[in-house]
């Protein structure tokens, strides 16, 4: 009995190690593989209260079929304590096996100093897979850490990056949607104190997480606008571009692509390029040249100053005198009366300067800022500019810019306003808000984005009479034929633009585009297009067409039936369009 007694305090404190190695174990177990814990710190507190940080899972991002955009994954990195390894001679061996590592330098990595103190941690390997992770698990080397970092994975790639955004090291949301919506996405950490018992542990709360979004991006309208744009780049050995798809009755993006596209592994190093812009298509202005014509028409017709209507007339001489500057069409020819429609039908700068000069800029500005000009949409994506409207308060505004602005020189803009504007027409005068997130999904609640009326610029009659003339200028026009498409009603209007040049404006470089929509009595789609110094200047040689091959294959994709088929499906009672991005 004596002995039992002396030996009892021994048995008592081995069976408390024992307990703590168990427990040991257990928590390893518990936080090895598990993503969602990545602070557990004893506190300064004696009481062995600990600190728990539970990190949410983010939302994920899908296009409107459901499609991934953006999804979480996790790699891993495995470290070592050594003064907690049983063996390290053979710990150095497996771990080498796995990891395909240097035996000798894990062995002497796990080594005490001269003094005898070990090295608290010791980092071996990473990122490593979820598969290498779980050999090494099985493994079961007490002292082994393996850490999860989480990925933020893009399936899509370089198809959707300018407009998804992406997650950076600190797994904070950057640019396009991942920026704009951080908060949503990211969710809810907690932090709560434990004592580190397993029964704690199983009843600690779970982490907010983020929301999962919807877009309004179609991946297969998105893989057509890509491949399009790509051809038209390499067809016109063009610098740069952007194609915008929309919905002018909603404002729902349907494709949106600049070019060259990135991949977002490639992103630490291009966003070190001068010049750079995530997403050219919300980030990048151009002056947009004669597209700009059809709001300059709009505004006329709006105004409806001193006989300004469509039975206006003027007597064209080529080139005019105004504001103390030549101003001329684009072929300086004379063309004697012209009405207003052929105005725009022939892209004549000498008439729209004209317009404005007759209106006046403290009625012209004022429309051009409801049209949206010079200032952002207000899309929901980061990384958005507002563009350039030189106000008569402005040093730098003269007579002379302001009748440019007419033909779309003097004017900056992104191609997404241009587009926005343009809906605006094809929308019966009413504007809507642009966005790029359908729904979102916060646990089991639903939350869908309602189309969004933001203004009316012209009224409804004004806005059918400049579809009208735009309907002409695509199937009678001089410049814009080649946006026309077969069996389709196609409402357009080219642009061609000179560059900017330290001296004044480029000869020889230019913004090409072509901006339009269809059916022109019922839009559903409108598109943009914007090419970079391609090697033919004019937009009717380039832009046009490529609007012209986008638009085709977009009616067999999206569905949509020719005009006649429609209207006879209208008459009948029928639904003409099967598709739910174009009702």
């Amino acid at each position: 009995m004596e002995i039992i007694n002396r030996r009892s305090p021994i048995v008592l404190i081995w069976l408390a190690v024992l307990s703590a190695l168990l427990l040991g174990q257990l928590l390893s177990f518990q936080f090895r593989l598990n993503p969602s814990i990545t602070q557990f710190e004893e506190s300064a507190s004696t009481r062995g209260i600990y600190t728990e940080r539970i990190n949410p899972n983010r939302g994920q991002i899908y296009d409107r079929d459901m499609v991934v955009l953006a999804v979480n994954s996790f790699e891993y990195r495995v470290g070592v304590s050594p003064s907690l390894v049983v063996d390290r001679r053979e710990a150095a061996t497996q771990l080498a096996a796995v990891l395909n590592l240097n035996e000798a330098d894990i062995y002497r990595r796990l080594q005490p100093d001269l003094n005898g103190v070990f090295p608290q941690f010791v980092f071996l390997a990473g990122p490593i897979s979820d598969a290498t992770a779980r050999v090494i698990e099985d493994l079961d080397i007490n002292g082994v850490t393996i850490e999860p970092i989480p990925l933020r994975s893009y399936p899509q790639d370089y198809l959707t990056a300018q407009v998804v955004g992406f997650v950076n090291y600190s797994e904070e949301g950057f640019f396009g949607v991942e920026g704009q919506y951080d908060r949503v996405l990211a969710g809810t950490a907690r932090e709560i104190e434990t004592s580190g018992t397993i029964y704690e542990l199983s009843e600690r709360p779970e982490a907010s997480d983020g929301q999962s979004l919807v877009l309004t991006i179609d991946r297969d309208i998105q893989f057509v606008v890509t491949e399009v744009l790509q051809e038209a780049i390499q067809t016109y050995h063009a610098e740069g571009g952007t194609i915008i798809v929309m919905n002018p009755r909603t404002g729902e993006i349907l494709g949106m692509q600049s070019w060259p596209p990135f991949e977002v592994e490639d992103v630490p190093e291009l966003s070190g390029k001068a010049g750079f812009v995530y997403n050219p298509a919300i980030g990048f202005t151009f002056e947009p040249g004669s597209v700009m014509k059809v709001v300059t028409a709009s505004i006329a017709l709006q105004v409806n100053e001193a006989g300004l209507d469509l039975n206006w007339t003027y007597n064209n001489t080529g080139c005019m005198e105004m504001a103390g500057v030549t101003i001329c069409d684009s072929d300086r020819v004379a063309k004697g009366n012209v009405d207003f429609r052929n105005c725009i039908i022939k892209s004549l700068n000498t008439c729209t300067a004209t317009w404005y000069s007759i209106i006046g800029p403290a009625k012209v500005y004022p429309l051009l800022q409801s049209f949206g000009f010079g200032k952002p949409t207000g899309v929901d994506m980061e990384g958005e500019e507002g563009g350039i409207v030189n106000l008569p308060s402005s040093p730098r505004w003269s007579e002379a810019d302001f009748l440019n602005v007419s033909y779309g020189q003097g004017i900056s803009a992104t191609p997404l306003q241009m587009l926005n504007a343009v809906n605006t027409i094809a929308n019966d005068g009413l504007m809507m808000q642009p966005h790029i997130v359908k729904v979102r999904y916060d646990g089991p609640y639903r939350f869908e984005t309602q189309p969004n009326p933001v203004g009316r610029p012209i009224s409804e009659e004004v806005a059918n009479a400049i579809t009208d003339i735009m309907v002409d200028t695509v199937q009678a026009g001089e410049y814009d034929e080649r946006g026309a498409i077969e069996g389709y009603t196609v409402a357009g209007k080219t642009g061609t633009a000179q560059q900017p040049t330290p001296g004044g404006y480029s000869v020889t470089d230019s913004w090409a585009s072509f901006v339009g929509f269809l059916p022109a009595d019922d839009p559903i789609i409108s598109a943009i297009v914007v090419l970079d110094r391609p090697d033919q200047y004019w937009g009717s040689l380039t832009a046009a067409p490529t609007f012209n091959l986008l638009m085709r294959r977009l009616v067999v994709l999206m569905e949509i039936p020719p005009d006649n088929i429609r209207l006879q499906l209208n008459q009948t009672g029928g639904d003409p369009f099967s598709r739910d991005y174009v009702r």
